[in-house]
Parts: structure tokens; C-alpha cells; sequence
């Protein structure tokens, strides 16, 4: 054998696998496929003439509220940087604040009279929040499961409340304008909200990654590993990567949900396919940032394209080099996406209407990089997190992990590894 157990995928999956298996002494080898660690969630270095930027893949946030990102990392040393509890929100031709009123009351009594939402909406919301943040996440994910906008319409919210508020910014969080996605999910991620902060680490969301590849002992995980089959032999498995062909008692497959499929073939298993939510971020160079602050603005008037930006060196300066700013532009809406396939295009699209929310000093603004992620989320209508968590163990000693068999975010991603490793352990002790 070549390792008791190999991990394919160094996701944040994978690699929260790897952990527990490194933490219980059992042997393992993981197999990444990319240059380094971290899937969907990785930090980039940008090289312009102004200096060295730190881009991430697509506009990402940790909040610190996850349950098993609260075991999984040391927040200290990712030196977290906070976003502010609230929101910008562009309506009737300007900007208006949205503060947190349990964290900022202050900000959240001067906005009161805001559009964004109508007073009866305002006190409402108070009502909802005391309903989602009742009861044990385990109760919560329980509760009736249809559509978030069944959900927010059931509880009474006005219209132009759903379309200032609530759509922008979930379906920023889902890529899901429609709000489509399950209500369980929304519930869940508005408890994070509240109970903790929205961060990002100082170096970027990659160091997510990197702090859990950093635990595990040298030559353990293999990058440019990718893999092309996992084959049954005899009482074990042979997975053939790069010319090779591993031995190991147990394969993890903590890969994509289609991906995964494609592995593993006949040997089965695994739920439905796995549909994907897409989304485009460009990333622009400023010499000034259009927020004091970092606050997330989002569109209330839903004339798009762009969704949702914020200035990510306004949350760590170590994103852009000194004297510069990053700006993050996200674009949720596929269709505006399939149409403007051309970056340029893009980028001109986006660039008139960020004018209206910030002024000419847009013009200045250059492009740095355009990510387009076809592959950002696994989407999560009622129907798919009936159950929120799928079976990791396959039988015969193969097992899966990933967002995909969890709920769709950060914390399903670990959890999911955890029970990889959990059922692992397990299955060896029997």
C-alpha cells in the first residue's frame, strides 16, 4: 500500500479530511490537482505596474459564526479583518447606510427613514431575526423547507423590501436572484450573520487553505496531482494519477459532485447531479476607494449588471500595495453573463453603471482580472437540502467529501470532511 488512505481533492474538504486523519495518526496521502491547495477558495498574486495585489477567486468572506470553521481554523493567526455589520444600498439615485442595530445602533437609528425598506418592514425584520436566531441548528434545519422568496413573502415583507434588500444581498450570497435557493439555507446563513462577523484573513481567503495544509506532515499532500481513474483491486483500490498507479485501502473523493461522478463511474453511490451557480468578479485597480469604510454595496434597484462591490483593501490593506485600493464588481445575473462573454465587454457594462453609484472616478478604474466561475456554488433549492447532509461513506473503503453533500458554503465544505475522516477512522477501528 501506498498510503492506508488517499485524498483526491486539496479543497478545503480534502484538506479539513486530512486533518482529522493527521490528528487520529492514521496515514494518508492527498492528491491535489491545481498548483496548490484551496479549490474554489484561493488567493492569487497579481503583478501590475503599480505593485502586487492580492486577487481572490471571485468575492469571498469567512464568517466567523460557522461552527466547524470556528474548530477548523485559528482565527488569531489569520489575523482576521472585519467588514462593517450593515450594507450601502443604491436606491432612487443614492446611497443609503443599513446598519446591523445590535452592532452599530447609532448608524442603524440614522437610517431609519431610509427606502430601502418601509417602516413596518424595519420592525418586522426585528420579528424575523428573533424567529431565525431561536432554537438549535439542528432545529433550524428542520423547519418547513420551501424557496427563500415563499419564505420571506409567507413572513409578511413588502415587495419593494424583497427587491431592495433581501435580493441583493442573498442572491449575492446564492447566486440566486430569484431566490430559489431553500429557506433552510437562507435561515442558516442569516444566523451567521447575526451571531458573528463577515471577515476576510489579512492575506486573502487562500490562507484558509494554507493554515490546514500547514498542520499536515511533510510530503503528504502532492500538488499538479491530477487524477484519471480510481479502480477497484482486490480487498483495496488503485487510483492512476500522472502515470502512476497508488495503492490504498480507502479512497476520499473530495472533488466537485460531476467530478466525482466521472471518478468513480460504476462503483456508484453518489446522490444527483450537481447543478452550479455562476457569477463574474472583476477586480479593479483604484487609486482611491469609493467607500470610507468596508461596507458592501449592493443594488437595490435590480438594474444590474453589477450586484454587489465593495473595496476589499478598505477590510485589509494587504490587498493592494500602498497608495492603491482593489475593488471587487460581481455580476450574479447568468443571463447579462452569457451575453457579455467578452471580458471588455464586460468590464464597459459594469464600469457605466458603477458610475451612477460612485461617480466619474470610475473611469479611472482598471481591470486587473476578470473571474469568471462557472463552477461558484452548487445550487440549493428545497428539494436538494431536504436531507442537508448526504452520506460520505460509499462502501468498500471509498468515501466522498465536499460542499456538495453539506450545505453549500465554507462550513459545509469542512464539515463534510470531517465526517469523511470520522467515518474513515471508524470503518478502520471495526
Amino acid at each position: 500500500m501506498d498510503a492506508e488512505t488517499l485524498i483526491i481533492g486539496g479543497g478545503l474538504a480534502g484538506l479539513n479530511c486530512a486533518c482529522h486523519l493527521h490528528a487520529a495518526g492514521h496515514e494518508f496521502l492527498l492528491l491535489e490537482a491545481q498548483d496548490r491547495v484551496g479549490g474554489r477558495v484561493r488567493t492569487d498574486t497579481v503583478v501590475t505596474g503599480h505593485g502586487e495585489y492580492r486577487v481572490d477567486r471571485g468575492f469571498q468572506v469567512l464568517l466567523t459564526a460557522y461552527p466547524h470553521a470556528a474548530e477548523a481554523f485559528d482565527y488569531d493567526a489569520l489575523d482576521l479583518c472585519c467588514f462593517y455589520p450593515g450594507a450601502m444600498v443604491y436606491v432612487d439615485g443614492r446611497l443609503h447606510r443599513v446598519a446591523d442595530p445590535r452592532r452599530r445602533p447609532g448608524d442603524a437609528l440614522m437610517g431609519f427613514n431610509s427606502p430601502v425598506a418601509t417602516t413596518r418592514d424595519k420592525i418586522r425584520l426585528a420579528e424575523f431575526s428573533l424567529r431565525v436566531l431561536g432554537g438549535s441548528l439542528e432545529q433550524l434545519w428542520s423547519r418547513p423547507n420551501r424557496t427563500a422568496i415563499e419564505m420571506l413573502q409567507e413572513a409578511g415583507f413588502a415587495q419593494t423590501t424583497i427587491d431592495r434588500f433581501f435580493r441583493p444581498f442573498f442572491g449575492g450570497v446564492f447566486f440566486d436572484l430569484e431566490l430559489t435557493t431553500s429557506s433552510r439555507m437562507l435561515e442558516f446563513c442569516y444566523r451567521m450573520f447575526a451571531q458573528g462577523r463577515v471577515c476576510v484573513p489579512a492575506d486573502g481567503m487562500g490562507a484558509l487553505a494554507l493554515q490546514l495544509a500547514d498542520r499536515l506532515p511533510g510530503g503528504s499532500v502532492r500538488t499538479d496531482s491530477p487524477v484519471d481513474s480510481v479502480e477497484r483491486n482486490g480487498q483495496g483500490w488503485i487510483v492512476r494519477a500522472g502515470g502512476h498507479a497508488l495503492r490504498a485501502k480507502n479512497v476520499v473523493v473530495a472533488v466537485e459532485g460531476d467530478k466525482a461522478a466521472g471518478l468513480l463511474g460504476d462503483h456508484g453511490g453518489l446522490p444527483g447531479p450537481v447543478r452550479w451557480r455562476s457569477t463574474a468578479t472583476i477586480s479593479y485597480d483604484a487609486a482611491a476607494s469609493p467607500t470610507d469604510d468596508p461596507v458592501l454595496v449592493l443594488d437595490g434597484m435590480g438594474s444590474g449588471p453589477v450586484n454587489h462591490a465593495v473595496s476589499i483593501s478598505r477590510a485589509s490593506s494587504r490587498y493592494a500595495p500602498g497608495g492603491r485600493h482593489l475593488i471587487y464588481a460581481n455580476v450574479v445575473d447568468p443571463a447579462f453573463l452569457e451575453r457579455h462573454g467578452d471580458d471588455g465587454s464586460l468590464d464597459l457594462a459594469c464600469r457605466q453603471h458603477l458610475r451612477s453609484w460612485f461617480g466619474d472616478g470610475v473611469d479611472g478604474w482598471s481591470p486587473i482580472r476578470v473571474d469568471r466561475i462557472g463552477r461558484a456554488l452548487p445550487e440549493q433549492k428545497p428539494g436538494w437540502l431536504e436531507h442537508r447532509q448526504r452520506p460520505v461513506s460509499l462502501g468498500m473503503g471509498l468515501y466522498a467529501c465536499g460542499d456538495w453533500l453539506d450545505n453549500a458554503s465554507i462550513d459545509g465544505a469542512l464539515g463534510s470532511g470531517k465526517r469523511a475522516a470520522t467515518a474513515v477512522l471508524e470503518a478502520m477501528s471495526g
